[in-house]
């Protein structure tokens, strides 16, 4: 088992966001978001890079057989909004692997088949355009982006329905520390207040203000 990320499933994105701002990192993939609401997936990241075909046609890859259970699936389309690299097939099997979800710097399609086997996918939007003969992999488990965030083998991805957190591998432990404070901390204020405690009286004694800052 692996206790880093079994303590991060714990935790809020808000919580972790928190916690990475306190230490002046920067994770939060902007404009990629769950194609349905109720996931919290946590895992560590299996990276795909793709680029545009060129003269000699590539394919859009067979690895998800080496992805390993409980990994995230990590696909950087360079943001493409016309062409998709993941469909039905591929969550099927990834369903199959217990693979706790797919994150996608692009499109995806087959949403119905995602939303019924209830598999987490986090991507910019879905359109229905293979991805065959139009980009092929350029590389397997290389970092790779999910915009303006780098995403490299075995750093931890945390999808939510607030979108996607990437959490750097060298900083997995102190990060999880302090955002577990900051739970602690929101916990306590939420309670106070359902006690009949003012909420700037129960920020102040939990120190909300101090939370993030670094």
């Amino acid at each position: 088992m692996d206790d880093v990320v079994e303590g991060f499933k714990k935790l809020s994105s808000a919580a972790v966001s928190d916690a990475m701002d306190k230490l002046g990192l920067h994770g939060m993939a902007q404009g990629i978001g769950p194609i349905a609401d109720g996931h919290h997936m946590v895992g560590r990241a299996f990276t795909i890079k793709y680029i545009p075909v060129g003269v000699t046609k590539g394919t859009v890859g067979d690895y998800i057989d080496d992805v390993p259970e409980g990994g995230v699936v990590v696909l950087d389309n360079g943001g493409r909004l016309d062409c998709t690299v993941w469909g039905d097939i591929l969550t099927t099997v990834s369903k199959q692997r217990n693979i706790a979800g797919t994150v996608i710097h692009g499109v995806c399609r087959d949403v119905a088949g995602s939303l019924e086997v209830v598999y987490p996918i986090f991507s910019r939007g879905r359109f229905m355009r293979t991805g065959k003969d139009r980009v092929q992999v350029e590389g397997t488990n290389v970092p790779v982006s999910l915009g303006d965030v780098q995403v490299r083998p075995g750093d931890i991805v945390m999808g939510t329905d607030d979108g996607i957190i990437v959490i750097p591998q060298e900083k997995e432990s102190e990060i999880l520390e302090i955002a577990e404070a900051v739970s602690v901390a929101e916990d306590g204020i939420i309670n106070e207040v359902k006690s009949g405690t003012r909420l700037d009286e129960a920020r102040v004694k939990h120190g909300y203000h101090q939370l993030q800052r670094k």
